[in-house]
Order: C-alpha cells, then sequence, then structure tokens
C-alpha cells in the first residue's frame, strides 16, 4: 500500500512568489489524494489568505487551508500537523518551487529504508546570481546514522521531510524559532531531537526546489546573523539534552571557526547567552 502524504506551506504576505509555489505543487507528479495544507500565518496583504482559498477551489489535491496568528512558521506547521494524517510529512516554503518529482522522490527515498525518519532535499537558488545562503546544492545523497550529531544546516526548512512515526516520538515545532520569531533553527532543532531519538537521516539531492530568496551577497548579512543568532540559541537549548557534552563541544568549535567572522562568531554567542537567561519563558519543545 503507498504512503500517504501530507504536504505543508505556510505563508505570509506571499505575494507573487506564493502562487508560483502553488503553481509547482499543482503541476507536480504526486498522489491526487495528498493532503496539503496551506497555513497563514498573519497575511496583511489583502491577496495571500485570498489566493489560497481561490488555488483550494480549483486543485486536484485535498486542501486544507488554515490561518494561525501565532508568529513564526513553526506555529503554522504546528496547525497542520494537529490534522495532517500522512504517513509522509513535506514541508515547503512559499518562496520555494518543487521540482516536478519532489513528492515522489521524497517516497521513493523514505521507502529505502524503515530507520530514515527525517531528510532534507536539494535546495537550488533560483537565480544564480543570488546568495547562496540557504541553499544546499551538493549532488550526493548522504545519510546520518541514528544519535550523529547534527550539523547546523544538515536539515533546511525550505524543502524537509519526516515520517510520521518520527514526528509522533520527538513532538512538534518548538514554536520559539523558525522565521517570524526572534530565533531562526526550528529545522535544526526537529533534525537534532530525530537523531537523539535513534532515527537516521538523509539529504537526497533528488527531491528539489528552488529558492527564489531574492538575496544578493551584498544584503545577506543582516539575514545571516539572524542565522548564527537563532544557531547559538539552538546550541544553548541542546546544552540541557542528553547529548549535551557533544553539543556544547560542537558549540565551542563552531565558535572557534568562526574567528575571521566575528560578527557572526558574537551573533552566535549571543543567542547562546540570551537563550540561556531566558530559557523557561516559553515552554520547550
Amino acid at each position: 500500500m503507498a504512503a500517504k502524504v501530507s504536504l505543508t506551506v505556510c505563508t505570509k504576505n506571499g505575494g507573487e512568489r506564493l502562487g508560483t509555489c502553488l503553481d509547482h505543487i499543482e503541476a507536480m507528479d504526486a498522489p491526487a489524494g495528498m493532503e496539503l495544507f496551506l497555513v497563514d500565518n498573519g497575511s496583511d496583504d489583502g491577496t495571500s489568505f485570498e489566493r489560497l482559498h481561490a488555488f483550494a477551489a480549483r486543485s486536484r489535491y485535498d486542501v486544507r487551508v488554515r490561518q494561525t496568528f501565532v508568529p513564526g512558521n513553526s506555529a503554522g506547521r504546528n496547525v497542520a500537523l494537529a490534522e495532517a494524517t500522512g504517513d509522509i510529512h513535506i514541508f515547503v516554503d512559499d518562496d520555494c518551487y518543487a521540482d516536478e518529482g519532489l513528492v515522489r522522490n521524497w517516497l521513493r527515498v523514505f521507502a529505502s529504508d524503515p530507520k530514515l525518519g527525517f531528510g532534507s532535499g536539494r535546495v537550488w537558488r533560483h537565480d544564480p546570481a543570488t546568495s547562496m545562503s540557504g541553499c544546499v546544492e551538493y549532488p550526493e545523497i548522504r545519510y546520518m546514522p541514528p544519535g550523529k550529531f547534527i550539523w547546523r544546516g544538515f536539515v533546511q526548512g525550505s524543502n524537509m521531510a519526516f515520517r510520521r512515526e518520527c514526528l509522533e516520538e520527538i513532538g512538534r515545532f518548538d514554536p520559539r524559532f523558525g522565521s517570524g520569531t526572534p530565533l531562526a533553527g526550528e529545522d535544526w532543532d526537529m533534525g537534532l531531537r530525530a537523531s537523539a531519538a535513534g532515527w537516521a537521516g538523509v539529504y537526497s539531492p533528488d527531491a528539489a526546489v528552488s529558492h527564489d530568496h531574492r538575496r544578493t551577497d551584498d544584503n545577506i548579512t543582516e539575514r545571516e546573523l539572524y542565522y548564527y543568532y537563532g544557531g547559538g540559541a539552538i546550541f544553548a537549548k541542546h546544552t540541557f539534552s542528553r547529548k549535551g557534552v557533544r553539543i556544547f563541544r560542537e558549540f565551542v568549535r563552531e565558535t572557534g571557526k568562526l574567528k575571521s567572522k566575528p560578527d557572526f562568531r558574537d551573533a552566535m554567542r549571543k543567542g547562546y547567552r540570551d537563550f540561556l537567561i531566558h530559557r523557561g519563558a516559553a515552554k520547550a519543545a
């Protein structure tokens, strides 16, 4: 029996890129019975929420349009997870355009090994002139054995997938993290939790999207500082996990590698320190 798929796209003021994202999803070689959750994260542009409903009315998929005003894409993804019934859960960002075979390739990957709990796919630059930040274009498949430290960037929230049983074990996204909150890193957090719970991970170049983020190397610094600050907070969160000693060693190693980039190093250290100071202010996942 074929595995059932749930695919989620969260959006806030997605504009024309949201429309292109949805057009690519409709054109995919995917099962018609696929659940498609379109979650509006409090758009106020007067068009995005309406665009979701218009797409749902014409789509061949089982589309559920939902809305939340809780900030952050983690909150939006959790809205979808509360209802989703798929065996495989795929998440794509609203500025990413799925390859035709995205879903079929994810199904093939997870069918190859029942121990695979999570994965991240190739994320092409939609425009080669834009920054590589947030994109992963490795041509080779990469496996991460259960329990292995998951490095920052291995899981990309713009194109990631999870087995249902893995999500049932590790829980939902931590709403303190993710785009729309002060802290990046919800994708990495999920990978660390899944690996610690005994699930293997995979990077699959065949499961691909193109990322239309439109940032160049000249204007990417602010976004990179956001990533490093959130990365420091993720390190701090997992310092209190069962693998805390290893996590702290990796934090020291990574900040040490940033000696030539003091702004990024300081942002990561500040994220670590700030999370320790304020941890407990919100419930951890």
